[in-house]
């Protein structure tokens, strides 16, 4: 039909070869046969066809009016949210700190290398570069002049173009324990990367009230730990067949994340775990650790890092009704504690990619209530590339 049509076309309109092919290119273009028609607009259903034909029209309208808010910008959170903005979930960004200098070795997509290190053409006074500003106007040269000061600031324009469909995404450029309570009870899902356990527990808690999610991700290494608290009330139904859906659950048992990061290390097993995983029981060393000294483990503070880690690993393993289950050299000798204690902030992109996806799918999954989440810990091997789902919760005696 295509070619008849367009044969019928050519000898009614009896054009030359090369004015057809300006004429079919033009069509190509425009999606018709008159060069000067405009392209079609593009709305949320073509865009977001593909989607609406794997989990329905309803879950998709419900990711199009959820709000997430990504507490800290790191390599796994920035993989979090371009699969949720290029989904059609709407974004906003608290990261009050220091540009480039807090991102210079974090692996994102969304800044250029160059600008994050400091050795963008910008910076270096490119000549040719200079030559070409002169010639613009010298309000447009000062803006283009003007360098972004917070993190959040530098990721917004990024955000806003991958998807201009969405809202402006909203960015806090002050740092987390001056924003209130409810502010975090706004949104329907809050990701955080990079928080010590007291904020960590106090967002959670007020992400929860107002009937959201949260989930606090790090990558280390060729590791990664995800914790998720999907509140008390989060209701779900399981896939149970092509097309099928059972009745409305409840994540059953439910541990609050305070309860979790409250729970001693030696009660984190389970049936396939008479030890605590270590993935776990790295990532509980960071946490505690940024919570004695108030800052993230580096290599410069790695004799202090395997000081206390130590301690707190003897605390933790202390049982009195029976012989201890591990001893202060669970995660290894000293050594091994400060190469443990270099890999804190240390994250590697095929990792953060990974787990990101998964975290991606975990949130589409708590927002349109579709498929059984993972309850409640998140443990990713890059070693073998598992990703396992683990239930930490209190023992009964």
């Amino acid at each position: 039909p295509k070619a008849r049509y367009w044969s019928v076309y050519v000898r009614h309109k009896k054009i030359s070869q090369k004015q057809l092919l300006s004429t079919r290119t033009s069509t190509i273009m425009s999606d018709g046969p008159s060069s000067d028609a405009s392209p079609p607009a593009r709305n949320e259903s073509d865009v977001y066809d593909r989607q609406i034909r794997l989990w329905g029209a309803e879950a998709q309208g419900k990711m199009s009016s959820a709000r997430v808010l990504y507490v800290h910008t790191t390599g796994v959170s920035s993989e979090i949210l371009k699969n949720l903005v290029l989904a059609g979930v709407k974004a906003a960004i608290c990261d009050g700190r220091p540009y480039p200098s807090s991102m210079a070795t974090t692996p994102s997509s969304f800044l250029p290398p160059g600008e994050r290190d400091g050795t963008s053409k910008e910076e270096t006074g490119d000549t040719d570069k200079n030559e070409k500003e002169d010639k613009t106007s010298e309000p447009e040269q000062k803006k283009q002049r003007t360098s972004p000061k917070t993190v959040a600031a530098a990721m917004q324009p990024h955000v806003m173009e991958l998807n201009p469909l969405l809202d402006e995404c909203k960015i806090y450029e002050s740092s987390v324990e001056d924003i209130p309570d409810e502010e975090f009870a706004k949104y329907d899902v809050v990701v955080a990367s990079r928080l010590g356990m007291d904020q960590a527990k106090r967002v959670s808690a007020a992400t929860t009230s107002g009937g959201g999610k949260f989930y606090l991700v790090d990558c280390f290494g060729l590791s990664g730990c995800a914790m998720l608290d999907l509140g008390p009330d989060h209701g779900y139904r399981k896939e149970v067949g092509k097309d099928k859906l059972s009745d409305v659950m409840k994540v059953d048992p439910y541990v609050p994340l305070g309860d979790m990061l409250n729970l001693k290390l030696r009660d984190a097993t389970g049936r396939w775990d008479k030890l605590p995983p270590k993935i776990w029981a790295t990532y509980r060393a960071y946490l505690e650790y940024e919570a004695k000294a108030g800052k993230w483990s580096c290599a410069d503070y790695a004799d202090d890092f395997v000081e206390k880690t130590q301690q707190w690993l003897k605390t933790e393993s202390e049982k009195p009704t029976s012989s201890k289950p591990f001893s202060e050299d669970y995660l290894g000798n000293e050594d091994d504690l400060r190469n443990i204690a270099s890999l804190a902030t240390a994250e590697v992109s095929p990792v953060c990619a990974v787990l990101g996806g998964v975290l991606g799918n975990e949130i589409i999954k708590a927002i349109s209530g579709r498929g059984e989440p993972a309850n409640n810990i998140l443990l990713f091997d890059g070693v073998d590339g598992g990703c396992r789902s683990f239930l930490l919760q209190e023992k009964n005696n």
